[in-house]
């Protein structure tokens, strides 16, 4: 079996997309290529490659003659994500109720015990990685194809309303949890009226807890 190489690009656009989603970067300070490049220790190219990919993204603002900008998500951004979910979300549960089974609970449970050490372990970057892998696991489970690709396409952007919202409110881990037990428990009966409002409920708490 052939092996598949990512490239210098792939790989630091992997990277500094890594620090931007786990905030290891100063939103207040410009950086510049050559200083990116030694922070991730490749060369300039594949460096400069992957920022352009990353404006392009939203992540980040090329200011010309100046340097790059960390762009930090907008209130009315985060709003747009979150309706989006709450539309393609809370349908998608309708949809996977009734064909839920066994083994998807388990796969579903593995999350929730990761995401509980986590929590014990104020781990904020681990926990969301579960929950955000847990959400995407719901998405697979539906046929509509067009709905699973515009989540997957703001995957990033959820991830970092997801993040924000773990690490600066003090126990939004916990209701977390307990919110996607509820999920977990509704899908369990295939009650599509329950898993639908239990989607619901978990991302209006999201909501709240990033206003």
């Amino acid at each position: 079996m052939r092996v598949v190489r990512k490239t210098k690009n792939e790989n630091a656009y992997n990277i500094i997309k890594d620090l931007i989603l786990r905030e290891k970067l100063d939103p207040g300070r410009m950086l510049s290529i050559a200083e990116l490049a030694e922070r991730v220790g490749m060369g300039r190219a594949p460096v400069t490659d992957a920022v352009k990919r990353l404006e392009s993204e939203g992540f980040l603002s090329v200011m010309p003659r100046q340097g790059i900008l960390l762009r930090e998500m907008t209130v009315q951004e985060m709003r747009n994500i979150n309706e989006t979910r709450m539309v393609l979300e809370t349908y998608i549960m309708g949809r996977i109720a009734p064909i839920f089974t066994a083994d998807d609970a388990r796969e579903l449970g593995k999350f929730l015990d990761t995401m509980r050490t986590c929590a014990e372990g104020n781990d904020c970057y681990g926990f969301i990685v579960a929950d955000h892998a847990m959400h995407m696991y719901l998405y697979d489970l539906c046929d509509n194809a067009c709905m699973v690709d515009i989540l997957r396409k703001l995957r990033d952007r959820i991830f970092t309303v997801g993040y924000t919202i773990i690490a600066r409110r003090e126990g939004r881990m916990l209701t977390t949890i307990q919110e996607h037990e509820a999920i977990l428990k509704a899908l369990e009966s295939n009650d599509a009226q329950a898993a639908t409002l239990a989607m619901q409920t978990h991302l209006s708490n999201g909501w709240k807890n990033i206003m």
